[in-house]
C-alpha cells in the first residue's frame, strides 16, 4: 500500500479546478457556486482509499483525475436532483433553481467528469469510462422512475438511496481499485463496500440535518427506518472489509469506514441542496 495521506480534499479540489480550467470556457454562475461551496470530497477520498489498498505505484497523483471525475459527476447529480425536486414540487423544499441554468451547468459538470478521465493511463482509461457511464445511467434511471409521470409504484425508498448515492459510492471504490489493478474476484467486494458506506453515510447526514435549515429531501422515509438502514448498511460494509482483508491491505479502507461512521464530526450538516451530498 502506498502512503497517499497527502492526497485529501484540498488536493482533489485543486484537481477539479484544473479540470474545469482545461475544459471549454463557459459563463455559468452555478459552476462558480459549486467550487465556492465547502465540500468534503468524500467520494474522491473513497477512490483514493481504494487505490491505496491495492497500489504500489510511485506516483500517487495518478489517482487525482479519477477522484476529480467522481466528484464532478457528484456535483452534476446534485444539481439535477435539486432541479427535479423543484420542478415536481412533490417534496418539501425552500430552494429553487432556474431550470435552463441548472440543466446547462449539470451537463457541463457531467462532461467535465469524463474529461478528467482523459488523464488516466491508457491501460485503464476504457474501464474507467465504462464505470463512470454505468454510474450515470443508474442514477438517471432512478430519477426517471422517481420524478416522471411514468414513475413506478415502488414504495421502497431505500432503493432511491441505493441507486443514487449508493451508485456513486460503488463507482468511486471501483474506479480507485481499477486504476490500481483491481482483480475480478475482489471487484464485487469493492463495489459493495463503496455502495454500503455511501448509503450509511447519506442516511446519517439526513438524520443529522438541522431542522431549522433549508433542506431538499429525497422521497420520504421515516427516521426509524433511516436509522435501521444506516446501521444495516454499515454492517454490510464491515463484512465487505472482512472479505477483502484476506487478500488486500484494508488499513486505509477501515480508517475511512470508521470516519464515515462518525460522519457528524467531519462532513457537516445537510443543508441547502445536499439531498445527494
Amino acid at each position: 500500500m502506498t502512503d497517499s495521506d497527502c492526497i485529501g480534499s484540498p488536493e482533489i479540489e485543486e484537481q477539479i479546478k484544473r479540470v474545469l480550467r482545461d475544459t471549454d470556457k463557459v459563463d455559468l454562475p452555478l459552476v462558480s457556486n459549486v467550487l465556492q461551496e465547502s465540500r468534503d470530497r468524500w467520494y474522491g477520498q473513497l477512490a483514493v482509499s481504494a487505490y491505496d489498498s491495492l497500489s504500489e505505484h510511485e506516483d500517487d497523483e495518478d489517482i487525482l483525475p479519477v477522484a476529480a471525475a467522481i466528484e464532478l459527476l457528484r456535483e452534476s447529480v446534485r444539481l439535477r436532483s435539486r432541479l427535479f425536486v423543484t420542478l415536481t414540487n412533490e417534496h418539501p423544499h425552500s430552494l429553487t433553481l432556474e431550470p435552463t441554468a441548472a440543466l446547462l451547468t449539470g451537463d457541463y459538470l457531467y462532461t467535465a467528469a469524463f474529461s478528467s478521465l482523459r488523464s488516466v493511463p491508457d491501460a485503464r482509461s476504457g474501464d474507467c469510462f465504462e464505470i463512470l457511464t454505468a454510474v450515470h445511467e443508474t442514477i438517471t434511471g432512478r430519477f426517471a422512475r422517481t420524478y416522471t409521470p411514468a414513475k413506478s409504484g415502488e414504495s421502497d425508498k431505500a432503493v432511491f438511496l441505493d441507486e443514487t448515492v449508493g451508485s456513486l459510492g460503488e463507482g468511486a471504490a471501483v474506479l480507485g481499485g481499477t486504476l490500481a489493478g483491481l482483480d475480478q474476484p475482489n471487484h464485487r467486494h469493492f463495489e459493495r463496500l463503496g455502495g454500503e458506506l455511501s448509503v450509511a453515510r447519506q442516511s446519517r447526514l439526513i438524520l443529522e440535518a438541522d431542522p431549522g435549515e433549508a433542506t431538499v429531501v429525497p422521497p420520504t422515509i421515516d427516521q426509524a427506518q433511516l436509522r435501521a438502514l444506516a446501521k444495516r448498511r454499515q454492517e454490510h460494509a464491515n463484512r465487505a472489509l472482512d472479505a477483502l482483508s484476506a487478500t488486500v491491505d484494508v488499513t486505509r479502507l477501515r480508517e475511512f469506514a470508521e470516519a464515515t461512521t462518525g460522519v457528524q464530526d467531519g462532513a457537516g450538516s445537510v443543508t441547502g441542496d445536499d439531498v445527494l451530498d
